[in-house]
């Protein structure tokens, strides 16, 4: 219940923010109409086969593979995106595993090791964005495969998940505004620092 309060909290902020604070332009009106379709149909099913998928999870692949063709270092970022979806359903995997094991909630730990990992594989807000809403929704589909072929059913791209990714995406650019304001302050300073991982 609490992941789908942060999604709808987080998903509405980020619209106001992309409506009314972004440059306007081609990329803000994208922008926006992407998240408003992606809030609309989050109540929204659709059944492929044996998996129930969310139809706002499918608007997330299609918006986040344009972004990613829009992108330069597209083949470094195919891959960043492959050890994104590889570590999250192996995560996924454990945690249906041996739950014990997740010393913290789920809405910590995720974020937190996807916001990690994105900083160190990839540079950039838009590319960390695209590189982890893409695996993380490929490492869902993965993960739910794998699940019905044992014939256990669960839905893939629901509210939990959305949740996961809305506070992932505030972690990163929590991240982003940090590393800018210290970049900033020691250009100001005249200090040398390189907060940047990926090169």
């Amino acid at each position: 219940m609490a992941n789908e309060a942060y999604f709808y909290w987080v998903g509405w902020m980020l619209w106001i923010i992309t409506t009314f604070f972004m440059k306007r332009g081609k990329k803000r009106d994208l922008f926006t109409l992407w998240l408003l379709s992606i809030l609309i149909l989050s109540n929204t099913d659709v059944m492929i086969g044996e998996i129930v998928y969310n139809a706002s999870f499918f608007l997330l692949i299609i918006g986040t593979i344009i972004l990613l063709l829009h992108l330069k270092r597209q083949i470094y970022l195919t891959i960043s995106t492959f050890t994104i979806m590889l570590g999250y359903a192996s995560l996924l995997f454990w945690e249906k595993a041996a739950p014990i094991w997740l010393f913290w909630p789920r809405e910590v730990l995720v974020p937190l090791l996807l916001g990690l990992t994105a900083l160190l594989l990839v540079r950039g807000l838009e590319s960390r964005l695209c590189v982890v809403l893409l695996g993380t929704s490929l490492g869902e589909v993965v993960f739910s495969f794998t699940l019905s072929t044992y014939g256990l059913s669960r839905g893939t791209g629901e509210l939990p998940f959305l949740g996961n990714i809305m506070i992932t995406i505030v972690f990163i650019v929590f991240l982003d505004i940090i590393r800018k304001s210290r970049t900033k302050k020691a250009k100001h300073h005249n200090i040398p620092i390189d907060l940047e991982v990926a090169k």
